[in-house]
């Protein structure tokens, strides 16, 4: 079939742009964050460890709320990368089909099964990088709090100051996923709007 009569292409075009964007931020922004999150997990193992006797000083409501974001901001960054790889190898099996079929009508029923689960994917993977920024902010917040007391903190855990490192990383994790939240969005919506097209498809006469 021409290409230009090709029915499936465009979605083949927008696959290969998606899987792209995937690809960046698994091996690019989520191995960069984890790095810069090192420090944020290990000072979050050493509040739930002295959670009682810091509790003493600013108020276990805190406390319980930094291990909250702590425990979600953990899930978080090991659930979206293998959200992504999951994602990639549905779009490599979308490519492969469209790559392969000799006539383009007769996988369009197939084509509308996976792609409708890929564009699902992509937006739970845009919902829950949101959600970890947002966990991000949250823990910004209360580590700001912690600070207010590092002097008197310190004079019982010396790691206290471990606490300006666990906002560093929270900043520069945070600016890096808000600039891919920033680039990803166009492309989800644009990815809807495919989905709702290639439902429309129908098999030529």
């Amino acid at each position: 079939m021409a290409e230009d009569n090709d029915p499936t292409k465009k979605f083949l075009d927008a696959t290969q742009r998606y899987q792209t964007r995937l690809q960046h931020l698994w091996k690019t922004v989520f191995k960069k964050v984890a790095s810069y999150l090192k420090s944020l997990v290990a000072f979050i193992t050493k509040v739930t460890k002295a959670a009682a006797k810091l509790a003493m000083t600013v108020g276990k409501a805190v406390v319980d709320k930094v291990m909250a974001a702590g425990k979600l901001v953990e899930q978080l960054i090991s659930k979206i990368p293998q959200l992504i790889k999951a994602a990639m190898k549905l779009g490599r099996k979308i490519i492969d089909l469209i790559k392969k079929a000799s006539d383009p009508n007769k996988i369009i029923g197939t084509l509308k099964k996976l792609f409708t689960r890929y564009v699902k994917m992509l937006r739970e993977i845009f919902g829950e990088i949101a959600q970890l920024v947002k966990q991000l902010d949250v823990m910004g917040t209360l580590l700001g709090i912690v600070n207010s007391f590092k002097k008197v903190l310190q004079l019982v855990f010396a790691w206290i100051a471990d606490v300006t490192k666990a906002n560093d990383a929270v900043i520069r994790a945070k600016r890096m996923l808000q600039k891919a939240i920033k680039e990803m969005k166009k492309e989800v919506k644009e990815a809807e709007k495919l989905r709702k097209e290639v439902m429309k498809l129908k098999v030529a006469a």
